[in-house]
């Protein structure tokens, strides 16, 4: 089975929300690892989607990228995952 970028950015998205944590300094975003392939990260970038944190380890993900990783999630049919609790 072929993968396109798309479905890749897709699922990364849906993981990176998935692992995530609240992020204190953004009520409405989330704080996620950067242990993905780098290039679907950097499209999630330009896309919006994902924020880099000024040089530190985790990204932030925020309110649009938590809306598109739920909206992804329930296309799969799991709407009901959410991110583990802190």
């Amino acid at each position: 089975m072929d993968r396109s970028p798309k479905q890749l950015q897709e699922l990364t998205l849906a993981l990176l929300y998935l692992t995530s944590l609240q992020d204190h300094d953004d009520p409405a975003g989330r704080r996620c690892w950067k242990g993905y392939d780098f290039q679907v990260l950097e499209d999630l970038k330009a896309q919006g989607l994902l924020q880099d944190t000024q040089g530190r380890i985790p990204l932030r993900l925020p309110q649009e990228g938590v809306a598109r990783a739920q909206a992804v999630l329930a296309t799969l049919g799991m709407e009901d995952l959410v991110p583990r609790p802190e």
